[in-house]
């Protein structure tokens, strides 16, 4: 067995995982996993864990999955193991294996990307080439918790950009913080669903976004210029086909997906996940998004019924006045103590 892969295998069952000897480590293994599985479950072994795979590829592709059916020895086996890992395609698709569809409870999807529960979304491209230790895994998890602390106990946040963002959101107690730290190992974000009243400015939107309103293929054109006030969108303009999109998605919610329903702050450092995931080009470590929504559960929920992320490229992040983030690179110097205050005082 490649030597690279098992060690990358380890390093998501030890680091992202937090895999202990004696668990059970089940592989919901659709086809994009399937070829990964026996790496885990070699690794798994050698780290004194239970593995087994399950093979759902064949119901995946059933009528019965697409019309919601729920396979009941699945969900008994994900729900007796310890720890989970299946993949989920990172854009929606009728075969798309969430843990939602998988349990038929639409809220899982949203409650395991923290990994608390230890259900997580392996990055399964290019394992066998990625160059991580697990040392910069479990910075991942330690960064995004400084964070959300961080978050917590600050007012505002503000969003600049080269292209032009100036982007207020607010945060305290009618904010909510998710670190999405279940799709691994390679990535890692705090989820801001702000404060609604004190968020508004201008969102340039240069980067992709997901839903093809502004794809991939067409980030060459005029940037998206959103205008918000209050936490909703009162103005926009930019590529004429783009922004009939976007008119398009907004009335697609009902109620209309208009609102400020995320602000996501990235937390990797790493590369390898831009290339080996986000087949829509979204979600990269040096960029910001913000998405447009309807989420009328904003306490417990990142997610509405709409929501679309649109990326902001090399932003530079402040909270309450303390950069955080610049030019796209978290600056990891604010997590020491003294000089988060020392800031802070100035």
């Amino acid at each position: 067995m490649d030597k690279k892969l098992l060690k990358n295998a380890k390093i998501v069952l030890e680091a992202s995982c937090r895999a202990k000897p004696g668990e059970t480590v089940l592989m919901v293994a659709d086809a994009k996993l399937l070829p990964y599985a026996p790496a885990l479950a070699s690794a798994a072994v050698d780290l004194g864990l239970i593995p087994a795979i399950m093979d759902i590829t064949h119901f995946l592709s059933s009528p019965s999955y697409s019309e919601g059916h729920v396979l009941e020895p699945l969900r008994a086996a994900m729900e007796a193991a310890d720890i989970v890992i299946a993949n989920t395609r990172d854009v929606h698709d009728p075969t798309r294996a969430d843990f939602s569809r998988l349990v038929g409870d639409p809220d899982v999807h949203d409650s395991h990307l923290t990994s608390e529960r230890r259900w997580v979304y392996l990055q399964c491209n290019g394992v066998e080439k990625w160059n991580i230790t697990t040392e910069a895994v479990v910075n991942l998890r330690k960064r995004t918790h400084w964070l959300v602390d961080l978050l917590k106990s600050s007012k505002t946040g503000r969003i600049t950009s080269p292209l032009g963002t100036d982007f207020t959101f607010g945060l305290g107690p009618d904010a909510s913080y998710v670190p999405v730290l279940g799709i691994v190992p390679l990535y890692a974000e705090v989820a801001v669903v702000p404060s609604l009243e004190a968020t508004s400015g201008v969102v340039v939107v240069d980067g992709p976004t997901q839903l093809d309103v502004r794809p991939l293929n067409e980030t060459d054109r005029e940037p998206l210029r959103i205008t918000v006030e209050a936490g909703r969108v009162v103005d926009m303009s930019g590529h004429l086909g783009q922004i009939e999109r976007l008119k398009k998605f907004i009335a697609s919610g009902d109620p209309p997906a208009d609102t400020i329903d995320e602000v996501g702050i990235v937390t990797t450092p790493f590369k390898e996940n831009d290339i080996y995931y986000w087949s829509d080009g979204t979600h990269h470590h040096d960029r910001a998004h913000v998405a447009l929504g309807n989420n009328e559960r904003r306490d417990d929920l990142v997610h509405g019924p709409r929501h679309m992320d649109g990326e902001i490229s090399k932003p530079t992040i402040s909270i309450d006045e303390l950069v955080i983030v610049e030019d796209g690179v978290f600056v990891d110097k604010v997590m020491e103590t003294d000089y988060k205050l020392s800031k802070r005082d100035t």
